[in-house]
């Protein structure tokens, strides 16, 4: 009699533990189908709005890269293309001249023109006699440039960080000046 009641007992937990697992297949799969039509609705969604909200960067008004101010490519003076942005980039002026105060002289003369962010520092190495006028970004230097006498046009990342006093990474501009641009 034991033996029939341990026999009775399995074959009823084995049907419990397969009605279980059917009953955890069928929630899973309700699941799944809930979770993936979901996620079709929301990735509909995102690719809508996506499609209405792309920028291209011949669109994108920041971007000076197409000159987007109307056809005009020389902007304000030596502009980047968008009215005014060069006049707020961050300019370094750098002395190459071995004449004290000319890096601060050139500073004033700018933010006299406008230009609202131009510190100064030093050219260690020595002097330089040819004026360096550097640009990182999508700035056009070339008004800003022809404040000097023929200076050599050039990007920032060309130039030697320790050769300066202070760090070059943080501006749009470095101007190394010159003993060619000594006076104004």
């Amino acid at each position: 009699m034991g033996k029939k009641v341990i026999k009775l007992f399995m074959e009823t937990m084995l049907r419990a533990a397969v009605i279980i697992l059917g009953i955890g297949i069928i929630i899973m799969v309700a699941l799944l189908i809930k979770t993936s039509r979901a996620n079709k609705e929301v990735l509909a969604d995102k690719n809508n709005s996506t499609n209405k909200d792309i920028v291209t960067e011949a669109d994108d008004p920041d971007d000076p890269t197409f000159n987007n101010n109307g056809g005009d490519a020389a902007g304000s003076e030596g502009g980047t293309g968008n009215s005014g942005d060069i006049k707020n980039a961050d300019i370094l002026v750098i002395n190459a001249t071995g004449t004290g105060g000319v890096a601060g002289s050139w500073r004033d003369i700018l933010q006299s023109e406008g230009y609202t962010s131009v510190e100064v520092g030093n050219y260690l190495p020595g002097t330089l006699s040819t004026t360096k006028v550097c640009v990182s970004g999508g700035y056009d230097a070339s008004g800003l440039a022809g404040k000097f006498t023929s200076p050599e046009m050039s990007t920032v990342d060309a130039l030697d960080a320790a050769s300066f006093d202070v760090t070059i990474s943080d501006y749009d501009i470095v101007i190394v000046v010159g003993t060619g641009d000594v006076s104004h």
